[in-house]
């Protein structure tokens, strides 16, 4: 947690530190900033730049790296009749989904284009899987709370829609005139209970089409979506207040039928809706209750991950394998808004700490709470640690957010502090994180996500271990610092409406120009020159409200470099589609990164491989491009035309996890690669 040292440190304390490491004067700038690039090195999860849904062009120009089918309308979705029921969100209405021929169903539903799509631009499928017990009847227009049947409501579809031709006069909102719920009605006039098996019957449907979770199907699976909402969200067929019991009965059934149907697949749950939740069930509200005190008085997730640390050690079962959460900052007009007034940018920005921070308090209701600060990623940390200790550490859950958003799509503000949540999962050691939803198409939280996954507009991905960054005011200027092998990236988010000068050392000293890569409130992303050190100090402006991104090389092979030879091994091949690093074949234009760390003898950390390169079966001539996870493989390694099959020998810098780009640059089409490795640097 270096930001947060740093802030308790001041403003002095980081220059010295970097004085020290230069083993000269400090230089005159507004901020300092540090980089250890040996120091609090951890690994980033490259699922953690997800997104809810989404469209598919985005999804190919972007290679979303999972993809989530989830929200209020998944709850109760039929994947046998393709059909929602949107809940209290719109009438509580089962509105089917469009299809050429319904009469095929279940094959070509809604849920099994998401799959097919999100599988073809590479990434995976996060797919929420209902566990409320009920879905809808069949493909008709059906709603929950009749006029004609349970009486005159505060609304109606018509007097929310100003009455159009198409709207139902007798679908309300389950509200009578006088402000009261309407209790007592029947679930079945839109629903039809089921049970685990109506999830693992899906999951037989699924891998029938596309393999089981080991052989490249499905493999996470999110048990619903906030149950602690489901008597407000689903009341119509859920009315009671969800109890601590009720969660965990419900998680224990259907993970445990999802285990036995698919053992590769991996479970997330409870993925409820946020703070009261984390502490305190439904029956209780967002207070201590009769609930809580019938289990111990303990944290709702604290007694949750107990009950699955013990079913563990008494089953053998690894029931959860992400702890998952949702998690919305309350301060007012942060999330979901489009407000960027000057106070609410600069509150926007400043929440971004309740990620991390010990020492920020949050803003909003919450602090009113007496809880002290809310810290998330170290409270979940502390949970898992606490729980999942001797016998049950085997089975300790991974972290997952699958819910999550700082703000609407075209916001300075929005972007500026998407791009640094992003940044503190990584750091943090979040394994997994969808926002809700995926940004549109070209807006400027879109550039916040390509800032690592598409920077240079060429398919250059930022991947490798979070290392240790010093900033000497995180309020002004936050740092992060990602080694992937031989590459250094530096992430610096300008926070001020003022422009700010930065200083960056490193240890052992800056050596390399760095190329620089950056929005702004002027500009959106782009190329932004490049920065070259002076007597091992990086020095930049950056604008005001900007982000950017610095990558220079870190280590490369060198005379005193040992080179290991190998056994000729294939490390990859496209044409097979089914082997981890086999198909499909590769996009042109379209940069696919392969970890070739513990593959055929190659350790984690070598800095280059010795290959044998082929490719065959081109749709147009062009030319690949090799380089480290994350560079840009723009350098032609092997020219061919259009069919042909050619080979070459090369010698390639990798990245984390001896990480290695691939890139096919032709017009059109695609191509099969070969890559066989006879030797690797260290």
């Amino acid at each position: 947690m270096a930001a947060s040292r740093a802030a308790r440190q001041g403003p002095g304390t980081a220059l010295v530190l970097a004085a020290a490491l230069l083993g000269r004067p400090a230089l005159a700038a507004d901020v300092t900033v540090t980089v250890e690039p040996d120091a609090d090195r951890r690994p980033i999860s490259p699922l953690i730049y997800g997104v809810s849904f989404g469209s598919m062009a985005q999804a190919n120009r972007l290679r979303w790296p999972v993809r989530r089918w989830g929200g209020n309308a998944v709850t109760r979705y039929s994947w046998e009749d393709d059909v929602n029921n949107r809940a209290s969100d719109w009438f509580f209405y089962n509105i089917e989904n469009d299809h050429p021929d319904p009469s095929q169903l279940p094959h070509g539903s809604s849920s099994d284009r998401f799959i097919d799509q999100t599988r073809a631009a590479g990434g995976e499928v996060l797919l929420t899987v209902p566990t409320i017990g009920w879905t809808p009847i069949d493909r008709a227009r059906r709603w929950g709370f009749s006029v004609a049947k349970y009486g005159p409501q505060a609304q109606t579809e018509c007097t929310v829609t100003g009455f159009p031709p198409w709207c139902n006069h007798d679908a309300g909102n389950g509200v009578r005139p006088d402000g009261t719920d309407i209790t007592g009605n029947d679930p079945t006039d839109t629903s039809r209970p089921v049970g685990p098996a109506f999830v693992t019957s899906w999951m037989q449907h699924i891998a029938s089409r596309v393999g089981g979770a080991a052989a490249g199907g499905v493999r996470l699976f999110a048990l619903d979506n906030e149950p602690f909402l489901w008597p407000y969200t689903h009341r119509d067929v859920h009315p009671q207040l969800t109890s601590y019991d009720e969660m965990w009965t419900r998680t224990r059934d259907y993970a445990r039928a999802i285990k036995a149907q698919d053992p590769a697949a991996k479970v997330l749950g409870p993925a409820d809706w946020g703070w009261c939740a984390y502490f305190f069930s439904a029956l209780d509200g967002c207070r201590p209750g009769p609930d809580r005190a019938a289990h111990g008085n303990l944290d709702f997730l604290d007694w949750y991950l107990e009950q699955v640390a013990a079913d563990y050690v008494a089953t053998g079962v690894k029931l959860l394998d992400y702890l998952d959460i949702h998690y919305y900052p309350q301060a007012p007009n942060v999330a979901l808004s489009d407000d960027e007034s000057a106070a609410t940018s600069a509150l926007r920005l400043r929440t971004v700490k309740s990620l991390y921070d010990p020492a920020y308090l949050d803003e909003s209701w919450i602090n009113d709470m007496g809880m002290g600060p809310v810290r998330l990623i170290p409270r979940l940390r502390a949970w898992l640690d606490g729980r999942f200790t001797g016998a049950a550490a085997a089975a300790r859950p991974g972290l997952a957010l699958s819910e999550y958003n700082w703000g609407h799509d075209d916001g300075v503000s929005s972007a500026l502090a998407q791009a640094e949540v992003l940044a503190v999962l990584g750091r943090e050691g979040v394994d997994l994180a969808t926002r809700w939803v995926a940004p549109s198409d070209g807006s400027r939280v879109e550039d916040a996500f390509r800032l690592y996954l598409d920077y240079d507009g060429l398919g250059g991905r930022v991947t490798g271990d979070s290392v240790r960054a010093t900033s000497s005011n995180v309020d002004q200027v936050g740092a992060y610092a990602i080694r992937g092998g031989t590459m250094l990236y530096l992430l610096l988010f300008n926070k001020d409406t003022v422009a700010r000068t930065v200083a960056v050392g490193m240890a052992g000293g800056w050596t390399e120009t760095a190329a620089l890569f950056r929005f702004s409130a002027a500009s959106r992303l782009g190329p932004a020159g490049s920065g070259a050190p002076a007597a091992g100090v990086l020095n930049l402006t950056l604008p005001a409200r900007s982000a950017t991104l610095a990558t220079a090389p870190l280590r490369a092979p060198s005379a005193g470099t040992s080179f290991h030879t190998v056994t000729p091994c294939r490390v990859v091949d496209t044409r097979l589609a089914t082997a981890a690093h086999g198909g499909p074949a590769l996009i042109a234009g379209v940069t696919r990164t392969f970890d070739l760390g513990g593959r055929c003898g190659i350790p984690d950390t070598a800095a280059a491989v010795s290959l044998n390169v082929a490719v065959t079966a081109p749709s147009t001539a062009g030319n690949l491009g090799l380089a480290p996870a994350g560079a840009a493989a723009t350098t032609s390694s092997l020219n061919y035309a259009a069919g042909q099959t050619r080979g070459n020998n090369a010698v390639i810098m990798v990245g984390a996890s001896a990480g290695l780009s691939v890139r096919p640059n032709q017009a059109s089409g695609t191509v099969h690669v070969i890559l066989d490795v006879n030797g690797y640097f260290e």
